[in-house]
C-alpha cells in the first residue's frame, strides 16, 4: 500500500457517505495518521505506508463518515493563519467569521485611538486572539457563559500569545466590566429548528454554541441591549450573523441607539457582519 493508494481509497469512502470535501478530508486525516502536513504527504505519494498507519487511517476514516468534524479528529483548525485547538467543548471556528476579525481591524485602522477590545461569546477565543497577535498593543479580553469554552480559550491563548487572554465567565456582557472601545461577538445564530435538526443527525458541536432561538436572533438581540453599557462614548459593536436576519439587526441596533450602521460581506458575497458606533453613553435608568 502506498500513499497514494491509501488516499484514494479514503476519497472514495468519504465520496460514496457524501462528505462534502472528500479529497481535502481524506488528505488532512491521512496526513495526521502519518505526522505529517500535507505538503509532505503530496511530495511522498509513492512511498509505501506501514500497516499501523493504514489501520489508525481508516479508523480516522470512519470517524468522519459517522459525522465528526475533521477539526475534531485533529483537534485542530487553522484560522486566520493561526493553529487552533478544538473540541467538543467549543464551536469549529469558520472562514467567515474571519470576516469579523477583518471588520474589528478596519475600525482600529480608521480610530487608532480604539485600543480596548473585548471578544464576546469567544467559544476557542478565536477572534480575540487574532485580534491580539495582529496587534499586540491591544487591550483584548474574552469572556463566554460556557465553563469548558473557558479551558480552550486558555490554552489557546498561552500556545498562541505566551499568555492568558484576560477571560471572564459570563451570560452575554453581564458579568463583564468594561468600558471598551470594540465589542466583538460571534453569537450563535442558528434557529431553533436547524439546530432540532442537527442534533437529530448527531451533530457533535455545543447547542450552546449553536442555538439562537426561534428566528435565530435571540443572543444577538441580548448583546444589542447590553452592549451600550460596556462600551465607552463613541464605541463600536460588530456581530457576526446570518443573511437572512440583518434586518432585524439593524433595526435592533438603530433602537439601541447604534448609528453609522454598516453590513460587510464574507468572502462568498453574503452579509456577514453588522457594526454599530454608539455617540453617546446610555442615558441611567430612573431610579
Amino acid at each position: 500500500m502506498t500513499v497514494r493508494s491509501l488516499l484514494a481509497q479514503g476519497y472514495d469512502t468519504l465520496f460514496y457517505a457524501e462528505v462534502e470535501t472528500p479529497l481535502l478530508d481524506a488528505l488532512l486525516l491521512l496526513a495526521h495518521a502519518m505526522g505529517s502536513s500535507k505538503e509532505k504527504l503530496l511530495a511522498s505519494l509513492p512511498d509505501p505506508v506501514g500497516e499501523e498507519v493504514e489501520a489508525s487511517f481508516h479508523a480516522l476514516i470512519d470517524r468522519r463518515c459517522a459525522g465528526t468534524p475533521v477539526s475534531y479528529i485533529r483537534r485542530s483548525k487553522e484560522f486566520y493563519g493561526l493553529d487552533f485547538y478544538v473540541d467538543e467543548r467549543v464551536l469549529v471556528p469558520r472562514p467567515d467569521t474571519e470576516t469579523l476579525v477583518e471588520k474589528v481591524l478596519d475600525l482600529l485602522r480608521a480610530e487608532p485611538g480604539l485600543r480596548r477590545v473585548h471578544d464576546a461569546c469567544a467559544g476557542s477565543g478565536c477572534v480575540g486572539i487574532a485580534l491580539q497577535r495582529t496587534r499586540p498593543e491591544l487591550e483584548v479580553s474574552a469572556s463566554d457563559v460556557s465553563p469548558a469554552a473557558s479551558e480552550v480559550i486558555g490554552l489557546n491563548s498561552t500556545r498562541l500569545l505566551g499568555r492568558a487572554l484576560p477571560f471572564f465567565l459570563s451570560d452575554l456582557l453581564a458579568a463583564v466590566p468594561g468600558p471598551f472601545d470594540v465589542i466583538a461577538a460571534n453569537p450563535p445564530y442558528l434557529t431553533d429548528e436547524e439546530v432540532s435538526g442537527m442534533r437529530k443527525i448527531g451533530w457533535p458541536e455545543p447547542e450552546i454554541a449553536l442555538r439562537g432561538g426561534t428566528d435565530g436572533t435571540a443572543v444577538a438581540a441580548g448583546l444589542i441591549r447590553s452592549a451600550p453599557a460596556k462600551l465607552a462614548p463613541g464605541g463600536w459593536l460588530a456581530l457576526e450573523s446570518a443573511p437572512a436576519q440583518f434586518t432585524r439587526l439593524f433595526a435592533l441596533m438603530d433602537q439601541a441607539g447604534f448609528r453609522s450602521l454598516s453590513v460587510e460581506k464574507d468572502l462568498a458575497g453574503r452579509d456577514r457582519v453588522i457594526a454599530g458606533w454608539l455617540p453617546t453613553p446610555p442615558a441611567a435608568p430612573p431610579s
